[in-house]
């Protein structure tokens, strides 16, 4: 169970979960490639000049270390990922980073005053990019980097935060009042009591209420 999960209110649920795009791992790839380009570098010297041992067995060692700082680097960037936690409740927006020392930022919806989204050519062609959520929180700015489907974390932040409140009184429920009106309204000038101009200036107030 994460952070987020341990961390809900009572009724509260959690609505998106962003993660990070691959390109969080673009240093361990970029290593993985020179590793492969050095490995064949080595194969091929040792095919097209036998005598040339020496330089071929240097390159393959070379090889060989950018192979683990590769690895090196995906499994520090993989526990980084797994540490960082970027989620939208039904209150809240949250975002925490770090793992031994952590820092956490939060935002309740109704507090978001606008969300921008950072992609340059090559982001928006891989997919990724940078969500900044500006709130009128302590908190003041949110940033989200190298999130995968940022548009998804966008509509989800505004799907909530304009999310009707429970005390919203539904059309459906204004419609039977209103009726009710126009009845008093048509019984008080059967009566006498209403003339012709205040009838017809009552009944188009209560319509325009609609």
């Amino acid at each position: 169970m994460g952070y987020v999960e341990k961390n809900l209110g009572p009724g509260e649920t959690v609505v998106y979960r962003a993660r990070y795009h691959w390109i969080a791992y673009k240093t361990a790839v970029l290593l993985l490639f020179l590793s492969f380009l050095l490995g064949l570098a080595s194969l091929y010297a040792l095919k097209a000049s036998p005598e040339e041992e020496t330089v071929a067995r240097i390159t393959g060692v070379m090889a060989l270390a950018f192979l683990g700082f590769a690895l090196l680097a995906f499994g520090i960037r993989w526990v980084r990922a797994s540490a960082d936690e970027y989620a939208v409740t039904s209150r809240r927006v949250i975002r925490k980073y770090g793992l031994l020392s952590r820092e956490v930022e939060q935002a309740l919806l109704e507090k978001i005053q606008d969300i921008t989204i950072r992609q340059g050519f090559i982001a928006r062609l891989l997919g990724y990019g940078t969500v900044v959520v500006e709130t009128a929180s302590e908190t003041g700015r949110l940033v989200f980097p190298d999130i995968a489907d940022p548009e998804s974390l966008r509509t989800a932040l505004w799907g909530q935060a304009s999310s009707p409140t429970a005390t919203a009184i539904p059309p459906a429920a204004a419609r039977p009042a209103a009726r009710e009106r126009l009845a008093e309204l048509d019984e008080l000038k059967s009566r006498g009591l209403l003339s012709p101009e205040e009838y017809s200036s009552k009944r188009q107030e209560i319509l325009s209420s609609l």
